[in-house]
């Protein structure tokens, strides 16, 4: 799963490397081209995991949280 998400998130920072995205815009696209919400496809291997504690077990990926709440991705 987590060299699924690198993949996308590659895809999605292209055009900036190193730049963060909204985990929206990453499960978005996730169910895109899966067809699935990516917490149902979390949680076919991991019962009752948000997305955003997934993502911080990705050793590939880093996670952090805006003032406001929001919360953002990028590659390590």
């Amino acid at each position: 799963m987590e060299k699924v998400l690198v993949k996308i998130l590659s895809n999605l920072t292209a055009t900036s490397p190193g730049s963060h995205i909204p985990i929206s815009n990453l499960s978005s696209e996730f169910h895109r081209l899966y067809g699935e919400p990516i917490t149902k496809a979390i949680n076919k291997f991991q019962a009752s995991k948000k997305f955003p504690k997934f993502l911080e077990l990705c050793s590939s990926l880093k996670l952090y949280q805006s003032k406001e709440g929001r919360w953002f991705v990028s590659l390590i």
